[in-house]
């Protein structure tokens, strides 16, 4: 009986620090961050993978790329991306700092969103593009978020 109180209790703190049942979807500063570090590690983690991968193709293919594989790369890379960002936005936001926090998700919304549209077109502008969420990354000390 005790165990199962102390599970629900669990479960129960879990719940709200995740923002489940409750209108709040603030958490604390050190929540905050620990929970964006976990996310952009994932997400620079899958991306590093997905580079890996992609620079298996290009060996594999002699070297030589059209603009199919480069947009369909760049496609799958952004939608990892956005992964990430909605695993961020999912942790809510910091008791303290919640304007940059939900700077940095449509920051990245807007970067990801403007490569989606044309892909192509965006590869010389890529740093351009992320510019103002990696800095935001930066400022919340959170640079594995950066591209």
């Amino acid at each position: 009986m005790l165990k199962a109180i102390a599970v629900l209790a669990v479960v129960g703190s879990l719940m709200l620090v995740a923002g489940c049942g409750g209108e709040d979807s603030t958490v604390s500063k050190q929540e905050y961050d620990q929970q964006l570090e976990l996310a952009c590690n994932k997400g620079l983690q899958e991306r590093e993978e997905m580079l890996e991968e992609i620079s298996e193709k290009f060996e594999e293919g002699g070297r030589k790329t059209s603009k199919d594989f480069q947009s369909e790369n760049l496609i799958a890379l952004i939608a990892l991306y956005e992964g990430t960002t909605e695993e961020i936005a999912d942790i809510g936001v910091p008791e303290e700092g919640e304007k940059e926090a939900e700077e940095l998700v449509q920051t990245r919304e807007d970067a990801a969103a403007q490569v989606q549209d044309d892909p192509l077109g965006s590869i010389n502008s890529l740093i351009t593009i992320f510019a103002e969420a990696n800095k935001l990354a930066e400022d919340l000390e959170a640079k594995s978020c950066a591209v």
